[in-house]
């Protein structure tokens, strides 16, 4: 599971940045509100090569669980937004609160699958 983890969290991790950058370029806001999305970043692509190297897997759960955190803020922020706005929200931001919706998923994957580990040996 361990194996499932890490890789899962070097490809979300990778595409996290990207996809950071793509969604601020020209419009990035105060940095406390993007920097943290890169410590998640560099949390989960560290800790899922620490992990395939067999070398240590805290790096990976807590990779995990701060990128979790971070998207249970931003989903539920988004949502409590759409809730208000109610038939006024714009289908752009139903699509992205889906969207982060959908990346909060993931990370709790991600969370879980770190956590249960690598099978016991003998």
């Amino acid at each position: 599971m361990i194996k499932t983890s890490a890789w899962l969290a070097i490809v979300f991790g990778l595409t996290l940045g990207v996809l950071e950058a793509v969604r601020n370029w020209g419009d990035w806001q105060w940095w406390p509100f993007w920097v943290v999305d890169y410590i998640a970043v560099t949390l989960l692509v560290v800790g899922g090569l620490l992990a395939l190297r067999r070398r240590v897997e805290r790096w990976l759960t807590a990779g995990w669980g701060f990128a979790c955190a971070m998207f249970w803020m931003s989903f539920f922020g988004h949502y409590r937004d759409v809730m208000k706005a109610g038939a006024e929200i714009s289908a752009r931001e139903q699509r992205l609160t889906l969207i982060i919706g959908v990346l909060f998923g993931v990370t709790v994957l991600g969370l879980l699958l770190s956590l249960l580990g690598r099978p016991k040996q003998g």
